[in-house]
């Protein structure tokens, strides 16, 4: 990038400190346009400064997914860490629902219904469906629900339906036991 200005001339501060949202890149753009066009700066300078810009913003933008993808992949209590000693993912698979949470509701749903279709779950408790499957998932992890072989047409697809294990009967009469 140095050898776009003149001999000797440095890199000017503002070219290597980044936008951190779309409007202010966008304005520092503009910005370095109408210096260019006032003759306030040369043109390849402002050129040479959109693009540093722009590399530095794109650069920030994968610094943000790389430390998002950190945060979705990293262990966390009720998930089993990506490469779990045998264990931790017993450990894991074997907590039981808490009635305070989605895994509980759902659950309880699940035996009290008599076996639901993630669609009936999602319907009736009021959960969106990106976060029934996931809790249901991990209710079937924990072998708590399986697949009773039997489906349920809702709005023209048919759905399985999960029913309760013997350990999930027996966690709900304990539940019902610890709140009486």
């Amino acid at each position: 990038m140095n050898d776009l200005f003149d001999a000797g001339d440095s890199v000017p501060s503002w070219v290597a400190s980044p936008a951190m949202h779309p409007a202010e890149l966008v304005n520092r753009t503009v910005h370095f346009a109408e210096a260019a066009r006032e003759g306030r700066l040369r043109a390849l300078d402002a050129i040479v400064a959109v693009e540093a810009e722009v590399l530095a913003y794109v650069r920030h933008l994968g610094d943000m997914a790389a430390t998002r993808d950190a945060e979705v992949t990293r262990s966390a209590e009720g998930k089993v860490a990506a490469d779990p000693t045998g264990t931790s993912a017993r450990a894991a698979r074997l907590v039981e629902p808490r009635t305070g949470n989605q895994r509980g509701a759902i659950l309880r749903f699940i035996v009290e219904g008599n076996g639901s279709t993630d669609f009936e779950i999602a319907r009736d408790l009021r959960i969106l469906p990106n976060s029934v499957r996931p809790r249901r998932g991990e209710l079937t992890d924990g072998g708590y629900v399986v697949d009773s072989g039997r489906t349920r047409r809702h709005r023209g697809s048919d759905w399985v339906v999960w029913e309760a294990t013997d350990e999930a009967r027996a966690w709900y009469a304990r539940t019902l036991k610890e709140s009486a």
